[in-house]
This record gives structure tokens, C-alpha cells and sequence, in this order.
């Protein structure tokens, strides 16, 4: 058993012998894989930081701003809606209290002028 041990220590240790002269001889050349390995590692780094963060709360950004559009264009339509029907109740009120023989009823024109709705097709988060 301790001939076997000591195989496997003798060559390992000629192994790290071999290995400590290599990168005696090419010392310039070690360092330099390294400083391109640290580079490489950088780069990735700030490629993962944009293509996952920075994508992640540039389409969150364009989300906010489009969900505030469509909650101002809700509000707009509500207005409007709210308008037509108080229209109509005041129709329906003068409808129910006029007499039939009477002059002309007068009634309100429930039409309303288009509501401007914006145009959020060019910012759609895709």
C-alpha cells in the first residue's frame, strides 16, 4: 500500500514540477490568457446586464406609460358616458311629463363629439 502511495505522489509531484516550469517559461503568455479571460468575463457580465435588466425595465417603463394612457382614455370615455346618460334621463323625464297634445317636446340632442383617443400602436411592448 505504501509503494502505491508513493507512485501517485511521485508523479504527481513530477506533474506540478512540469507544470511550475511551463508557466516559469511562458509567463507572458499565462498572464495574458488571464487578462482575456477576466475581459471575456466582463463583457458577458454587461451583455447579460442589457439584454435582461436593462430590456426588463425599459419594457416596464413603456407598460406604466401605456397603462396610464389607456386609464386617462377610460376616464375620458366615463366623462362622456356619464354625459349621454344624464342626456337620456332628462329625454326620458321630459317624455313622461309632457302631455301628448302639447307643444313640441324639445328634447335634448344626446349626440356627443368624438373623443380623442391616443395613439399608443408605436409604443406597444412587444
Amino acid at each position: 500500500m505504501k509503494l502505491l502511495v508513493l507512485h501517485w505522489e511521485g508523479r504527481f509531484h513530477r506533474f506540478y514540477k512540469s507544470g511550475l516550469t511551463i508557466y516559469r517559461n511562458h509567463k507572458e503568455f499565462v498572464t495574458m490568457i488571464q487578462i482575456l479571460l477576466l475581459f471575456i468575463g466582463v463583457i458577458w457580465c454587461a451583455l447579460l446586464y442589457i439584454l435582461l435588466i436593462n430590456k426588463a425595465s425599459t419594457e416596464g417603463y413603456f407598460l406604466r406609460k401605456a397603462n396610464n394612457s389607456l386609464d386617462n382614455t377610460n376616464f375620458s370615455y366615463r366623462i362622456v358616458k356619464a354625459d349621454i346618460l344624464e342626456l337620456k334621463q332628462k329625454n326620458r323625464e321630459k317624455i313622461t311629463n309632457s302631455d301628448l297634445y302639447g307643444p313640441s317636446l324639445g328634447l335634448l340632442d344626446a349626440t356627443i363629439e368624438s373623443v380623442v383617443i391616443a395613439d399608443t400602436s408605436q409604443h406597444a411592448v412587444r
